[in-house]
């Protein structure tokens, strides 16, 4: 994972917890965990798969391995 995904990962958990948003900042914890491990990608909703081609809408996952992290 590049550096600059790891801070802006950490920045995010970061703010969370300075506005006391305590169960995002888990809930966020808790996503890019599974998007290390490549969980993500089989339970994500925003992928679509037909005959022909798939493709993946652009998400807020910074590191999720179908659409490249933005």
């Amino acid at each position: 994972m590049e550096y600059d995904k790891v801070l802006d990962i950490l920045d995010r958990i970061q703010s969370c917890l300075e506005h006391n948003l305590i169960d995002i900042a888990k809930e966020l914890l808790q996503l890019e965990i599974e998007n290390i491990q490549g969980i993500t990608e089989k339970k994500c909703y925003a992928t679509k798969y037909d005959l022909y081609s798939w493709y993946c809408k652009t998400c807020s996952n910074l590191n999720c391995n179908k659409n490249g992290g933005r």
